[in-house]
C-alpha cells in the first residue's frame, strides 16, 4: 500500500468516526407531491484537487469551515459529472486521492414552518464521501454508485444562504468494493502515487448523480416494498409500508393504483396496519420489449398516509382524517419463474438478447446525463435488444426507471469486480453493497436478476467460504 492509501484511511477512518454513516433504510427516490417539496443542487460547484502527497490537508486545516476559495484557488466543476476529463490537465485525469467541492444555496423560508424535516440526498459519489453543511458534518458514505442521505433540518439556515462542502476520495485498496492498489513509483523529482486495478474500465470519480434537498412531514412514508403476482386476469400488488414513527395507532393508510390513463383500477385501505394487497380485476402485465404490443406497462401507485382523530364537535361522533404524507411510484405487475432449462416471465419462456453496458461517456465520465440515457435506450430497441447487465456496478436510478418504461430487463450487478484477496472487512463491505443495491432496486419490474460479483477469482484461497457467505446473505 502506498503512502496515500495509509493517509486516506486516516482521513476517512480514525479522524471521522462520529457515527453519521448513511443508512440504506428508507432512501425512497425523491419526488414532489402535495406533502413534499424538492430543490436540486445540480449545476456548477467550486472544485479543488488536493495534493496527492498530502490528501488529508483539507481535513486538518478544516476547509469545510469556510468557502474553499479562502484556502485554495478553485475551478468550476459541473455536478453531476466525473471530474477527470473536465480539463486538459493530465494530473487531474489521473489524480489519486481526495478532491473537494462546495457551493452556496438558499433554503426557502417556508420550509422552516411546521414540523417538516429536510433531507440532503446524493445519487452517487465515487468512492468515499464526507458531507458538511455550514461547517457541520452531516453524513459520510463509502462505496460509489449508490445513494445516501441525511436529515439536515437542524443545520440549515432558512430564508438565508447556506454552504455545502464535500470531500471525495477515489482511492481503491484491497479492502474496497471494487478492489485496487496504490503504489509509489519513482519519477525525476521524487515519487508518484499510481492507482492500479485489474478491471478493464477507468476509475472515474466525483459527484456522479444528482444532489437533492427535499422535505417530508414529521410523520412520513419512509419505505415501500412490493411484490406483484397475477392469476388469470386478476393482478395483485402486495405492499408493506414503513413510516417514520413506531406509533401506528390512529394511522390510516390508503393505497390506490391508477392505469396509464389515470383511471383508478384498484385500492386498499387499512387502519394501523401498514401492509395489504391491491387487487386489479383486468390487469395489464409488464412485458419485456418485443414480447407484447405494449411492453413496459406501468401503473401509478399512490400511497396516502393519514391520521384519524375524534371530532370534538357535538355532531354524529364521526372521526376526521388528516393527510400526513402522499408518495407516488411506478409499479409493473409481472411474475418470474425458473425451471432447470428456462427462464419464464409471466409464465412464458424468454431469451435474453442484449449487452453488458457501461455508464462511461466522453467528457461526462460516469456523470448522469438524461440525453445520453435517452439515446442509449433508443439504440437498445433499435438493435432489437431486450436486456442488459449493469456491468460492473449499480447504474443510476434514472436508468432503472427508463428500463421499466421501455420494457428492458436488467441483470443488476453490485460493484464487486475481480475480487481476489479476501478478508472479513472486505466481506462486510461486499454484503453492504448488495444490501444497498437490492434495497434500492427491489421494486423495479425491469430487474429480473441480481449479480453478486463479476469475474471473481474463485480459484484463490478462501474464495469458497467468502462467496458462500455472500450468496447466503443475498438470499436472506
Amino acid at each position: 500500500m502506498g503512502m496515500i492509501g495509509c493517509m486516506v484511511n486516516v482521513v476517512f477512518g480514525a479522524m471521522y468516526t462520529s457515527g453519521n454513516e448513511s443508512s440504506s433504510e428508507g432512501l425512497l427516490y425523491p419526488i414532489e407531491s402535495e406533502t413534499r417539496e424538492m430543490k436540486k443542487l445540480d449545476g456548477m460547484w467550486n472544485f479543488v484537487r488536493s495534493d496527492t502527497n498530502n490528501p488529508s490537508q483539507g481535513i486538518r486545516e478544516k476547509w469545510f469551515s469556510d468557502d474553499l476559495a479562502r484556502f485554495r484557488k478553485t475551478i468550476g466543476m459541473p455536478v453531476p459529472s466525473s471530474y477527470n476529463d473536465m480539463t486538459e490537465d493530465a494530473a487531474l485525469r489521473d489524480h489519486v486521492g481526495t478532491v473537494w467541492y462546495d457551493r452556496k444555496f438558499f433554503v426557502p423560508k417556508a420550509w422552516s414552518k411546521g414540523d417538516d424535516r429536510v433531507f440532503i440526498r446524493f445519487g452517487s459519489v465515487h468512492y468515499d464521501a464526507i458531507v458538511w453543511i455550514n461547517g457541520v458534518q452531516v453524513v459520510k458514505h463509502e462505496i460509489g454508485h449508490l445513494p445516501f442521505e441525511a436529515d439536515v433540518t437542524n443545520v440549515l439556515k432558512y430564508g438565508a444562504e447556506n454552504r455545502i462542502t464535500v470531500i471525495c476520495d477515489n482511492v481503491l485498496l484491497q479492502v474496497t468494493i471494487p478492489q485496487g492498489k496504490v503504489d509509489n513509483q519513482p519519477i525525476d523529482n521524487g515519487v508518484e502515487s499510481v492507482q492500479s486495478y485489474t478491471f478493464d474500465f477507468f476509475n472515474y470519480a466525483g459527484i456522479h448523480r444528482s444532489v437533492v434537498l427535499y422535505t417530508v412531514p414529521r410523520v412520513y412514508i419512509r419505505d415501500v416494498a412490493i411484490h406483484t403476482s397475477f392469476e388469470g386476469e386478476e393482478g395483485r400488488v402486495d405492499y408493506q409500508i414503513t413510516t417514520s414513527t413506531n406509533v401506528t395507532e390512529n394511522l390510516q393508510l390508503k393505497v390506490q393504483l391508477f392505469d396509464r390513463n389515470g383511471t383508478l383500477v384498484g385500492k386498499d385501505e387499512s387502519e394501523a396496519k401498514l401492509q395489504g394487497t391491491v387487487v386489479i380485476p383486468q390487469v395489464q402485465l409488464w412485458w419485456p420489449y418485443l414480447m407484447h404490443p405494449e411492453p413496459g406497462y406501468l401503473y401509478t401507485m399512490e400511497i396516502t398516509l393519514g391520521k384519524t382523530q375524534s371530532n370534538d364537535a357535538p355532531t354524529d361522533g364521526k372521526e376526521e382524517e388528516t393527510v400526513l404524507d402522499i408518495y407516488r411510484m411506478k409499479v409493473g405487475i409481472r411474475s418470474l419463474e425458473w425451471t432447470n432449462s428456462s427462464f419464464l416471465i409471466n409464465g412464458k419462456p424468454i431469451y435474453f438478447r442484449g449487452f453488458g453496458r457501461h455508464e462511461d461517456s466522453d467528457i461526462r465520465g460516469k456523470g448522469l446525463d438524461l440525453a445520453l440515457l435517452t439515446k442509449d435506450f433508443n439504440l437498445l430497441k433499435w438493435v432489437g435488444a431486450n436486456a442488459y447487465r449493469t456491468s460492473h456496478y449499480p447504474y443510476s436510478e434514472e436508468s432503472m426507471q427508463f428500463a421499466d418504461e421501455h420494457g428492458i430487463m436488467i441483470i443488476d450487478e453490485c460493484p464487486s469486480v475481480d475480487t481476489e484477496n479476501f478478508s472479513q472487512i472486505l466481506l462486510e463491505k461486499h454484503k453492504s453493497s448488495i444490501e444497498q443495491l437490492i434495497h434500492r432496486d427491489r421494486n423495479h419490474p425491469s430487474v429480473v436478476m441480481w449479480s453478486i460479483a463479476n469475474e471473481p477469482r474463485t480459484g484463490k484461497f478462501a474464495a469458497d467460504a467468502y462467496f458462500a457467505a455472500v450468496a447466503q446473505y443475498t438470499k436472506k
